[in-house]
């Protein structure tokens, strides 16, 4: 008996230290469910913060100590989750850009839940034995702490703790600065998930007051003066001078779906068409990072790159943006932007007329007859915009974003085409194959619409994927589909590759092999649409029909762990220095509103 009675104060007198090391354990876990490592520093940064948050619990008495430590308890067990779940989609760490997103969680239940796993619950469990535990008031353990014992040494091991990261870069491994070298991801593989919330809290409030300084503009004056003129010349140059131009962004489109089958049936009938008469660009990548769908749009309409962290439409949406919409204004073109979810996801109603849009038609303006997913179905969405369309005043420009072709890609069972075999069957990759083929049915419907309007003739229609759909992490689904391995380097070049095609019916078919990016799309289109030279002076992309490249970024943060440079003979990891300059100058761009008139 009296040695139970050791055992119950000795745990009475441990259990504020026990909640900690119990953080420290669901930290562990968070580093294996994400595959992300835990490194000295994130180890030294992880425990340092550890011994902050347990030295401030010296400050409360008996209860409400233990109390407060529940709560750092909960609080960070949310980080936790929140966090493994955003890395499990996005391939990046929340950060407080992020957070300015949360209008955008409506309609996003079943992406959430399809990516909980019932392991995760562990991040919570320990909380409802250790609050009836802990609660109890026999269990209380009541001697008063003192403050200056505990405290003080604590908080000073502690920082010394946080501290020994960034000294070691600075001092042994000489980098400047060992804050600004890394992205999201990087810092929490560096500093684990509280040290990146404490860099990216600090980044956030600096950047709140960021103003472009005269050598900062000098810089991105430099770099625009020095890139080469898109010479407009070319077999398609203004083929598409005074017609109209429709840009369809499809969600989660991916290139290796195009001319295929599955259980002998056609997965793009349309699609596969419309390449008949499409000049094609097999080479082309999405270039997102945190912004996800937005980042595309933001990509295509303005040739800059998106942010490094959170989205441009949410954080800077009443910029002065160079864009195509703004240019075909002033060539007597009307701007209409269609989009069949609420008009504030994403903050568009806000950033459309920066990009140039004179009108936007959202959610609220179709007879959400057809609700499939986040929005309205692609269906009726195609079938009410061609009806606009036949109205709009000539020449128009239209961009439309799909919606139906969303994770997780249920689509109610009357909508199916396919008849799908048993091993795809309920499989990701098959609602895949459905909401994919569901989305080239409506655009079939939407062409046709176009056709019987007489419009199809006097349109040049763009069609991209903002971003891919299945990822390397489900890359087991295809190799099982294909029965066949799929190495690193052909997942990137075959898989990876979001599909990009310019149609008319008067176009032979025309393969383009330059390697591309969504930041190519609007200078690309300079020449066909007649676009005068200097109106792509501050594209920070090429043309891809007159200035072939030879290789494409690809950012981090947007479904690659890793910024790559994929180029015709390599996917390597990593950006050149000119690139991460090239990544910077249209940051700086963006945060500091560089084409404000002043």
């Amino acid at each position: 008996m009296q040695s139970l009675n050791v055992a119950k104060n000795t745990i009475k007198r441990l259990s504020n230290e026990l909640i900690y090391f119990i953080v420290l354990v669901k930290i562990i876990l968070f580093h294996s469910f994400t595959d992300t490592t835990f490194s000295s520093g994130v180890f030294s940064t992880t425990v340092g913060f550890l011994l902050l948050f347990y030295a401030f619990s010296f400050s409360f008495q008996n209860k409400w100590r233990l109390l407060y430590s529940l709560l750092v308890n909960l609080l960070l067990s949310i980080v936790l989750l929140s966090n493994t779940l955003y890395l499990d989609y996005f391939s990046s760490p929340i950060t407080i850009s992020t957070l300015y997103q949360t209008t955008n969680l409506s309609g996003l239940e079943e992406s959430i839940f399809y990516l909980f796993r019932f392991i995760y619950s562990l991040y919570f469990i320990d909380l409802f034995i250790l609050s009836f535990i802990f609660m109890n008031p026999s269990f209380l353990y009541h001697k008063s702490p003192s403050i200056i014992k505990r405290f003080i040494p604590l908080f000073i091991v502690g920082a010394i703790s946080i501290s020994l990261k960034p000294v070691k870069l600075l001092y042994i491994d000489h980098i400047a600065n060992p804050i600004q070298t890394y992205d999201s991801l990087d810092l929490v593989v560096q500093y684990g998930l509280i040290g990146h919330h404490a860099i990216d809290a600090y980044s956030h409030i600096r950047d709140a007051n960021f103003s472009l300084s005269i050598d900062d503009r000098k810089r991105i004056k430099q770099h625009l003066n020095q890139k080469p003129v898109i010479h407009m010349k070319s077999e398609y140059a203004g083929i598409g001078k005074d017609k109209n131009l429709i840009m369809i962004q499809v969600e989660s489109l991916q290139q290796f779906v195009l001319n295929k089958e599955v259980n002998g049936q056609v997965i793009t009938p349309t699609l596969n068409k419309l390449l008949k008469n499409s000049i094609i660009f097999p080479n082309f990548y999405a270039q997102t990072i945190g912004g996800n769908s937005s980042d595309a749009e933001f990509l295509t309409q303005t040739s800059l790159f998106p942010l490094k962290m959170g989205s441009v439409f949410f954080r800077y949406p009443s910029n002065t943006y160079h864009s195509i919409g703004s240019y075909l204004k002033k060539e007597g073109y009307t701007t209409l932007a269609v989009h069949a979810d609420e008009k504030t996801f994403w903050n568009r109603n806000l950033m459309y007329p920066s990009l140039g849009f004179d009108d936007y038609i959202s959610i609220e303006q179709f007879p959400q007859q057809e609700i499939i997913g986040m929005g309205v179905g692609d269906k009726e969405m195609f079938t009410e915009t061609a009806k606009v369309l036949g109205k709009q005043s000539k020449p128009f420009y239209s961009f439309i974003v799909t919606l139906s072709n969303h994770m997780p890609y249920q689509l109610p069972h009357n909508q199916k085409s396919l008849s799908m075999p048993d091993s795809l069957n309920s499989t990701l990759l098959g609602d895949y194959f459905q909401t994919v083929r569901y989305t080239d049915e409506a655009l079939n419907k939407f062409i046709e619409s176009l056709k019987k309007q007489g419009l199809l003739n006097d349109s040049i229609i763009v069609i991209y994927g903002d971003h891919n759909g299945i990822f390397h992490r489900d890359k087991s689904l295809l190799e099982q589909w294909l029965q066949k391995d799929i190495s690193t380097e052909e997942w990137y070049r075959t898989f990876a590759t979001v599909p990009f095609l310019i149609y008319n019916p008067s176009i032979k078919k025309t393969i383009n092999y330059s390697m591309g990016g969504q930041i190519d799309i609007f200078p690309t289109l300079g020449s066909i649409m007649d676009l005068k030279p200097e109106h792509l002076s501050n594209a920070l992309g090429d043309s891809l029909i007159n200035n072939p490249q030879d290789s494409v970024i690809i950012p981090n943060g947007g479904y690659v762990e890793t910024p790559l440079t994929i180029s015709r003979t390599t996917v390597k990891e990593g950006l050149s220095d000119k690139q991460q300059h090239l990544l910077e100058i249209s940051n700086f761009i963006i945060k500091g509103d560089y084409f404000k008139k002043k």
